[in-house]
């Protein structure tokens, strides 16, 4: 009868560390969204807001927790000087076109200019933690809404299409260009759009109560594809 090396039944178990690593990393996840929720739950106690369903009040921590958890583990791909200026000047016009979308930027109004005052700076409460507290501005021409876990969750998209871009930069300038027919980069546009924000896009209501929920799921599948595009692109490689 063959003995067995217990040290090599532990090696082959954790697969090199990995399932280790797997689980630190799913406490410090849990860890991170369970901080939030008690943050929110106080905040709810003192305030009175909890939102009109559970879902609703649990999805500012879902979003946060997810973009702070892959903006934590991506660590930009190296690239020449001039390749990172570009793909900062693209990200910077996706992160804007997310704004605008999700009606987070749009043009100034007379009813904005009611809520932000004379110095155009605004802050309104009146719902539970990640909705609120909103940070308004309203400039001469444009006005400004942060709903706190949308502007992280956006900020996210744009930090890991800016990392996808440097990736693709390192062997070409056209694979830049080529980001923009990349699915992964042009997906997360359809999240924000449901997520609405403070104006309502028509998408939300057609698809009517669920739209957060909805824009949810939209947004976790999005930074999931960019988060582990190698991988995807391993796996498309090795079953074509």
């Amino acid at each position: 009868m063959s003995t067995t090396d217990p040290k090599a039944m532990a090696k082959s178990v954790f697969n090199g560390g990995a399932l280790e690593r797997f689980v630190v990393a799913s406490t410090w996840l849990n860890l991170l969204f369970a901080v939030q929720v008690i943050a929110g739950l106080s905040f709810a106690y003192a305030t009175g807001e909890t939102g009109h369903r559970i879902t609703l009040f649990l999805i500012p921590f879902i979003w946060s927790t997810a973009s702070v958890w892959v903006v934590w583990h991506t660590q930009p791909s190296p690239a020449q000087r001039r390749f990172r200026i570009l793909a900062a000047v693209v990200v910077a016009a996706y992160l804007l076109v997310l704004f605008y979308l999700s009606g987070l930027l749009q043009s100034s109004t007379p009813l904005m200019e009611q809520i932000t005052g004379p110095n155009g700076i605004g802050i309104t409460w009146g719902r539970s933690l990640g909705w609120s507290p909103v940070l308004m501005y309203t400039g001469e021409w444009i006005a400004l809404t942060i709903v706190p876990y949308q502007a992280i969750g956006l900020a996210a998209l744009a930090y890991l299409v800016y990392d996808a871009l440097l990736e693709l930069a390192r062997s070409t300038i056209g694979g830049v260009i080529g980001a923009a027919a990349c699915p992964a980069c042009v997906g997360p546009v359809l999240a924000p759009l449901l997520a609405g924000g403070a104006s309502g896009s028509s998408l939300v209501l057609v698809v009517g109560r669920y739209g957060y929920e909805i824009a949810t799921v939209l947004f976790l599948v999005a930074i999931t594809i960019l988060y582990h595009r190698r991988r995807l692109h391993r796996l498309y490689a090795s079953v074509r």
